[in-house]
């Protein structure tokens, strides 16, 4: 069963991405284009999880 993302599923996605890049953006680094990366990785990482989060729940219902 496919289902389309709605206006709703942002609410989880934003803040999961925010997460992500607070969580991985704490780690230590020497250059600030090091952190910046860091930050990146981790706001993908977190709309990852979402996404993940978003197409799977209505697969455990």
């Amino acid at each position: 069963m496919t289902t389309y993302f709605t206006i709703a599923d942002f609410i989880l996605i934003i803040p999961m991405a925010l997460a992500g890049a607070l969580f991985v953006g704490a780690l230590p680094c020497k250059t600030e284009l090091r952190h910046n990366i860091f930050r990146l990785i981790g706001a993908l990482m977190g709309v990852g999880v979402a996404v993940l989060l978003v197409e799977g729940l209505p697969a455990l219902v």
